[in-house]
């Protein structure tokens, strides 16, 4: 009898993580920068993620979007369960959770499902059977409506192909050491990091193996198990992933990791020569992968891959916006790319970032700028991917911040808050003006109804609530990852940390609809 995990980890939930790039506003900007239309989302639409897992994305991109419809599928009933008691506490109505395996979604009888605008699988394809993988495209290609965007992210064999060899040793081990996942975990990680340590020519003629097995003591256990210890654990190649999405009627329109996209830094220079000589769009796509040997892919599709008439496209494109994030004040910036970090020039960024710190920044704003001014679109379009790839800025789908979305993310907001009082540790707040989440200290969401009220706000007030709520889960004001011992000397610094708080991020948060007011 077959068992009903089909190979995949189910005795440990996998991590709470936020993922932007699967978020609608993010699927839409993308697409718009690689010459497609989107679904217009300031109006109703449809979005599902399969093997969503705890669910936490689709929670914040349905409080950000409170006209639209957000599905959630998963076959664990834990995540299920996890996510739909945040949903119900923040009285998210319009996100439908639902335990399912894709086996069960792919045979769904016509009409038990809508048509999707947006279907996102992360993480999921590299990491189950070809069985699962037919039933993921039979449910594509029934519920992708014309035009809709795909998401889908996997390990390739570029970046990955000499772990198979581990990953086949992992299994073994667990086989022979038949454990509960957290203690078998700790248990592999020694025996890799030992074998690491003899003269095995494996490794000698891997470095990047060793570094990897050496971080991995590092890593999140729940992660390296849901990474690792899966029956199934296939790292693959564009070409059959393409070829499986043709089968579900979608094309290839780019990358969602932004900077891929763009040859002069997302390759070395040779590899981009040999690429810019290739017709064939696959092979192209392969060459991306050697030569920035990388090792996962967010591929976006698309059903219909015609693109709008030029002058349409333009149109779309002078109507961007973006918004900062907070990060633009930071010093020393640099942009990862696949070949390395790229220093970005002052006189053009330094302006924009600065103007960033006030408010959203259109598209039409930015050209007119100094060192834009008489450059053509596609110099300003680069300044916006970098700044967004970077986390500085992010794309803004309205002009102005719906009042539903403001209430619906603030009730979620509070929901995260209380259980980060609880002793949870969520780094995320639901921002609606950017349809996403904003990264944020813990101690920003334990707070946030004291930041909601109005009125000014007294630091020594709020610093002394949240010592009493860390003192009352049994936790410790924390500096540079380490403890802060001394009673006075945690009361300072986590007067400073508020006062921080109040002059920088509430400012922020107004701006992104984290609070009321912006």
């Amino acid at each position: 009898m077959a068992q009903w995990n089909a190979g995949y980890v189910a005795d440990i939930s996998y991590t709470t993580g936020f993922y932007r790039e699967i978020t609608p506003a993010w699927m839409g900007f993308a697409a718009l920068l690689l010459g497609h239309r989107a679904a217009d989302i300031t109006r109703p639409f449809r979005w599902a993620e399969l093997g969503c897992g705890q669910g936490f994305t689709a929670t914040v991109a349905a409080a950000c979007h409170p006209q639209a419809e957000f599905w959630g599928f998963d076959f664990n009933p834990s995540h299920i369960d996890n996510a739909s008691h945040l949903a119900a506490a923040a009285g998210l109505g319009n996100l439908h959770l639902r335990e399912a395996a894709f086996a069960d979604l792919a045979a769904a009888p016509d009409g038990a499902l809508p048509q999707f605008d947006f279907i996102v699988l992360h993480g999921i394809w590299s990491w189950v059977s070809a069985e699962q993988r037919a039933h993921l495209v039979r449910f594509i290609r029934r519920h992708l409506a014309p035009g809709g965007l795909v998401y889908n992210s996997y390990n390739t064999l570029a970046g990955w192909a000499a772990m198979l060899p581990i990953q086949r040793l992992i299994r073994r081990w667990l086989t022979q050491n038949p454990l509960p996942a957290l203690e078998a975990a700790a248990g592999v990680i020694k025996y890799l990091q030992d074998l690491c340590k003899t003269d095995a020519a494996f490794f000698q003629q891997n470095a990047a193996v060793v570094g990897r097995l050496e971080k991995i003591g590092t890593l999140d256990p729940r992660y390296f198990v849901h990474e690792y210890f899966n029956a199934t654990w296939e790292p693959t190649g564009f070409d059959l992933v393409s070829a499986d999405m043709e089968e579900a009627r979608c094309g290839f329109i780019g990358s969602a990791t932004l900077v891929d996209n763009m040859d002069a830094v997302a390759v070395p220079p040779g590899v981009g020569k040999v690429i810019a000589r290739t017709g064939d769009p696959v092979t192209r796509e392969l060459l991306r992968d050697l030569g920035a040997a990388r090792a996962f892919r967010r591929d976006l599709y698309r059903r219909g891959t015609d693109q709008p008439l030029a002058g349409e496209h333009m149109a779309m494109l002078e109507a961007i916006t973006i918004t900062g994030t907070g990060s633009e004040r930071e010093p020393d910036i640099q942009f990862q790319t696949g070949i390395g970090y790229v220093t970005p020039k002052a006189e053009i960024y330094g302006p924009v970032l600065e103007r960033l710190t006030r408010g959203p920044l259109g598209m039409r704003e930015l050209r007119a700028m100094p060192a834009l001014r008489d450059q053509p679109m596609a110099e300003a379009l680069q300044v916006v991917g970098f700044l967004t790839a970077g986390g500085l800025a992010h794309p803004t789908p309205a002009d102005r911040l719906d009042h539903a979305s403001v209430a619906a993310a603030l009730a979620l907001n509070r929901q995260i808050g209380l259980g980060n009082e609880r002793g949870g540790n969520t780094h995320f707040l639901a921002a609606p003006r950017i349809g996403s989440a904003l990264a944020i200290d813990p101690v920003e969401a334990m707070i946030l109804p004291e930041l909601s009220a109005e009125g000014p706000l007294d630091v020594a007030t709020l610093a002394a609530r949240v010592l009493a709520i860390l003192a009352q889960s049994g936790r410790s004001v924390m500096k540079d990852g380490t403890v802060v011992p001394d009673p006075a000397a945690a009361r300072a610094s986590m007067t400073e940390t508020v006062t921080r708080i109040v002059a920088e991020r509430v400012p922020l948060f107004r701006r992104l609809g984290i609070l009321e007011g912006g």
